[in-house]
């Protein structure tokens, strides 16, 4: 169930525009919430969804294209 929001939550994380960065933000997601769940002990399964959604606000605040994403500027 959680599988098709976490790709889509890598693809945001990386940047829409981005394929490579996708794939960066998909593979940053599954070590940063494996490592989580590995060494922080209140983080299991039930809370790695929150635990990307997270993630992912943080990235957004800082970043609004993800990581990899390009800044489109529009001239009139």
């Amino acid at each position: 169930m959680q599988q098709p929001f976490l790709k889509f939550a890598a693809a945001i994380l990386g940047g829409l525009d981005s394929p490579i960065g996708a794939v960066l933000g998909g593979l940053l997601l599954g070590v940063v919430i494996t490592l989580l769940g590995r060494y922080v002990g209140f983080i299991g399964e039930p809370l790695k969804l929150p635990t990307a959604l997270l993630l992912i606000l943080l990235v957004l605040l800082v970043k609004p294209n993800g990581l990899f994403g390009r800044v489109a500027v529009r001239r009139v």
